[in-house]
């Protein structure tokens, strides 16, 4: 069983053209939809209301809610080609090892890998990493936390990376601005720096890259072009590469597959913007 854990984000999207959009976001949604009839797994997340958190019961998979008393929210501001910028207005609970070991905890007992979806610096603390990464449970990180620190507004990244916010991470997934922000590029030797056996480096369009044992492994895809809305594929990428691991599959095999998983989705997303009449340009 896959866990997905993360938390149940507002997002008030803004498109091109003018039109403003209230939606379920944060990494739940788009690794729920990823794996929803296809793969074992659950979803444990916190925030929003019972009304956003609608959307993520839609998938058919198990949703372990827990109490919070605040909601992160963002706003993103989409620009036609497939680019975004986002800032923080609100900034919700983080989870705590006490989380994970009561309202978490059954949802976890048959869980063997964990998919952490971070929003900000420390919405994953390490004791709680430790914690999930408990009875041998394989913990899969988003580094985008690591790289936002926890204030509001635009949301600018930080570095380096402080090799103790990944502490008990066994994967960590970075987009190429991350890396360079956090490691100072894609460096084949950043696993052993840091500490974690293996980091993914989504590129886009282009693919991602596999640091693992001081090798740097690219991985291509068939680019999917033209979509205005790529909000949720590093969420999307994470879950696949987890549930493909958990069926044996190697870290670079796992890439491939996540990679092909994602550009089915953006392109099935690109034909429902395209009957929605969402403004859709070309990329350069």
């Amino acid at each position: 069983m896959i866990a997905l854990v993360g938390q149940s984000v507002l997002d008030r999207i803004l498109w091109p053209g003018g039109r403003i959009e209230q939606r379920l976001g944060g990494a739940p949604v788009f690794a729920s939809r990823a794996l929803a009839d296809a793969w074992p797994a659950l979803v444990i997340t916190q925030g929003a209301d019972a009304e956003l958190r609608q959307a993520l019961r839609h998938t058919g998979l198990e949703v372990c809610e827990g109490p919070s008393e605040r909601t992160t929210v963002f706003e993103v501001t989409l620009y036609g080609d497939g680019r975004w910028d986002e800032a923080i207005t609100a900034l919700g609970d983080p989870f705590t090892p006490r989380d994970v070991g009561t309202w978490m905890s059954r949802a976890l007992a048959n869980s063997s890998a964990v998919v952490c979806g971070s929003q900000w610096r420390d919405d994953f603390p390490p004791d709680t990493l430790a914690a999930l990464a408990g009875g041998g449970r394989s913990v899969y990180l988003d580094g985008q936390g690591a790289a936002r620190p926890r204030r509001l507004g635009p949301v600018r990244l930080d570095g380096p990376l402080d090799p103790s916010a990944v502490a008990g991470a066994h994967v960590l997934k970075l987009n190429e601005e991350e890396a360079t922000t956090l490691l100072g590029g894609v460096n084949p030797a950043a696993p052993l720096a840091i500490g974690v056996p293996v980091v993914v480096v989504t590129l886009g369009e282009r693919g991602a890259v596999v640091l693992a044992d001081g090798v740097a492994t690219e991985v291509g895809v068939e680019p999917v072009l033209g979509l205005a809305d790529t909000v949720g594929a590093g969420d999307s990428f994470l879950a696949l590469m987890a549930a493909e691991a958990s069926v044996g599959a190697t870290p670079v095999e796992a890439t491939r597959r996540a990679c092909a998983g994602v550009a089915k989705l953006l392109r099935d997303r690109l034909v429902a913007e395209r009957l929605a009449g969402a403004p859709v340009m070309a990329a350069d």
